[in-house]
């Protein structure tokens, strides 16, 4: 990946390396899940996860994402906005979603917030991980000492 991706017009687009984009993935509770439905746009929903190795695991309750992530890659992003500064970073996973069985993730502290019947485990095994970071541009320094 090059450092420099392209320039922004307040500041740097960069790409982010893989250990930092799992660095950040780790720093948030809640990302985006994203599955295609078929003749339909692409559904995209907010779930609290954990990051078990490279993996994405979250539970949730049987419906269109469950039915839909069965037949299809999805993607996973997590992101952080600073709109006052105009920087942020985001992270996107792409990869294969499966259910699995709860006892496989019993060592993981994750739970569904919303309340339903009988959580089903799920487990996304990325295929390709990428981030980028918008940075602050470079601000000169006055020399006369205010702004």
């Amino acid at each position: 990946m090059s450092e420099r991706v392209e320039a922004c017009v307040d500041g740097e687009l960069e790409e982010l390396p893989r250990d930092e984009c799992f660095e950040l993935l780790r720093s948030r509770p809640v990302g985006r899940l994203a599955v295609s439905l078929t003749g339909r746009a692409p559904l995209v929903v907010p779930v609290n996860f954990v990051v078990d190795g490279d993996d994405i695991v979250f539970q949730s309750y049987a419906g269109t994402k469950l039915t839909a992530l069965r037949d299809q890659p999805v993607s996973f992003q997590v992101d952080e906005i600073d709109p006052w500064r105009r920087t942020g970073w985001s992270v996107l996973v792409e990869g294969a979603a499966s259910e699995v069985p709860p006892a496989d993730i019993d060592h993981l502290s994750v739970e569904p917030w919303a309340a339903g019947d009988d959580p089903q485990a799920v487990r996304i095994v990325p295929t390709l991980v990428s981030g980028r970071r918008i940075r602050p541009p470079d601000v000169p320094i006055d020399p006369r000492g205010y702004l």
